[in-house]
């Protein structure tokens, strides 16, 4: 479904707006030493223990793969004659 053109002009008309909002906001923390040490100690942070999402992701491919094998089983149980 195409965006209708006034739509599509009130997007625009906020991009950017917003786009100086964000890097307002980012400008003010790195401007401060606290905001700098907090940028700073977030990175080590996720240097020292990896990927956050990691261990979900792991366990999301996990629960997936056990989906994947209880559907293979039924489309095999489904496709057997049935004795009667």
């Amino acid at each position: 479904m195409p965006i209708p053109p006034e739509r599509e002009l009130d997007m625009r008309n906020w991009f950017l707006p917003a786009t100086v909002l964000g890097l307002t906001g980012l400008a003010l923390v790195f401007a401060s030493e606290r905001g700098r040490d907090r940028v700073r100690h977030f990175f080590d942070d996720l240097a020292e223990h990896g990927d956050p999402l990691g261990e979900f992701n792991q366990f999301c491919e996990e629960q997936l793969q056990t989906i994947q094998q209880s559907l293979d089983r039924l489309s095999e149980a489904l496709e057997e004659p049935q004795a009667g």
